[in-house]
């Protein structure tokens, strides 16, 4: 971890023992407690939905990008750590993007939302799922992204090049427009490969990163290979193609994985990237599997890469994560794209309902669904009580053999524009 990575840490876990301490009666002092965590996307609002679960964040301390925050900072598909009380209660949330950095390709056609790009030598996978906003007014769709565009993403990172983007947002049309409001410049991380102590250069997946007048900071054997870095830079591309750094920093320790004390609860969703007999790993992150490793919906057999689960694991004394039962999210059936126009809403919560549409399709939300707003309203926390008949839909969901859908992601959009009559 970084050092303010270790501050923001040590206050969510301060929080913890205050409140453990809080607890009642009794002789002596009790043990520290465990930290429990849940890794996930944000789903949506009210106060905020993470891996189906809803966490009051009234009292929660929110850093976004390592900084002091507030709720309103934070946005639909945003990959987020929740630090837990076990009551419900976010304790603090923590989110930081994956990648912030200039477009070199895009190969997604016009008309199209799902393709990869190039942003600084990392290949941005993007799929239905992904959400997509933009601070340029000129580009509203992700196939209208163009080299030399400034894009940040967030979503999971394998570190040796290759990012599953969740959310992307277009933040400038170059760089030049981009420092004005952001002087700290674009960032990207990743895992040291190729480093070249007599070049001062090293690569982060397809990019080489030039570091001659960089400044390091917790680095204490010098850049070496193998290590997890973040790279800044406020110079951008140099005539070889190279980005010319001006800081890089340590983080998490050097290790691509996540911390945790020997006890402390971990939770996260997603999409399986290796799997073997000993460990599987689920963006980024490796778990242990041992013969007391539950699966649900299947057998281990059955998970493969590319396998969609969510894993809930504890840290041992070494630092490992050892998986407590995965679950296998891939049971259903492949999601369909819908749209339509609501004729009527049954709410049973913020985000746990059904929508008739005027087609007659019956469409069901729960606190899994992604909830975006991409309509002129633009309402950060929508979710389904902002929903009123006649709103426009655009749907991906997945058929449940009795005639209804089940939602995975739900945009509200402005209702599109009639096509033109045809001439006389």
């Amino acid at each position: 971890m970084t050092n303010q990575q270790l501050t923001r840490t040590g206050l969510a876990l301060s929080i913890l023992l205050g409140l453990a301490a809080c607890g009642g009666g009794g002789g002596g002092s009790a043990p520290p407690p465990t930290q429990s965590s849940s890794k996930g996307i944000i789903t949506a609002f009210g106060s905020i939905y993470v891996n189906g679960t809803e966490y009051n964040t009234g009292n929660a301390a929110i850093y976004v990008e390592d900084s002091p925050a507030d709720e309103s900072q934070l946005r639909v598909g945003m990959v987020v750590r929740v630090v837990e009380d076990g009551s419900g209660n976010a304790v603090a949330v923590y989110h930081d993007d994956e990648l912030e950095g200039i477009v070199l390709s895009n190969s997604i056609a016009a008309g199209q939302s799902v393709g990869t790009l190039n942003i600084m030598g990392q290949t941005v996978t993007v799929d239905v799922n992904t959400v997509f906003e933009s601070d340029v007014a000129s580009i509203t769709t992700v196939a209208a992204i163009a080299a030399g565009n400034i894009v940040e993403v967030s979503g999971y990172g394998s570190g040796t090049g290759t990012v599953t983007a969740t959310r992307i947002e277009v933040k400038a049309v170059d760089l030049a427009s981009y420092l004005t409001s952001h002087p700290e410049g674009v960032e990207v991380k990743g895992i040291v490969a190729n480093h070249n102590a007599t070049n001062k250069t090293f690569a982060l997946g397809g990019l080489t990163v030039a570091y001659t007048n960089a400044t390091l900071s917790d680095l204490p054997n010098d850049i070496t290979n193998n290590i997890y870095v973040e790279v800044k830079s406020t110079v951008g591309l140099n005539a070889s193609n190279q980005l010319v750094a001006s800081r890089v920093e340590l983080e998490n320790n050097g290790h691509y994985d996540e911390d945790g004390d020997d006890g402390d609860e971990y939770e996260l969703t997603g999409k399986v990237m290796a799997v073997n007999a000993t460990s599987i790993t689920v963006n980024g992150q490796t778990f242990l599997v041992n013969n007391t490793t539950e699966v649900e919906h299947g057998l281990m057999s059955a998970i493969t890469v590319g396998t969609l689960v969510e894993v809930e694991g504890r840290f041992n004394a070494a630092g490992e994560l050892v998986a407590t039962k995965i679950e296998i999210e891939d049971d259903h059936p492949a999601a369909t794209h819908l749209t339509g126009t609501v004729a009527s809403i049954v709410i049973a919560g913020n985000n746990l309902g059904t929508i008739t549409l005027t087609n007659g399709n019956v469409i069901k939300v729960n606190n899994r669904t992604v909830m975006h707003d991409s309509s002129v309203t633009t309402d950060r926390t929508f979710n389904l009580t902002d929903l009123v008949a006649g709103n426009y839909l655009e749907i991906h969901a997945y058929a449940n053999g009795d005639g209804t859908y089940t939602t995975v992601k739900l945009e509200r959009e402005d209702m599109p524009s009639p096509p033109p009559a045809p001439q006389v």
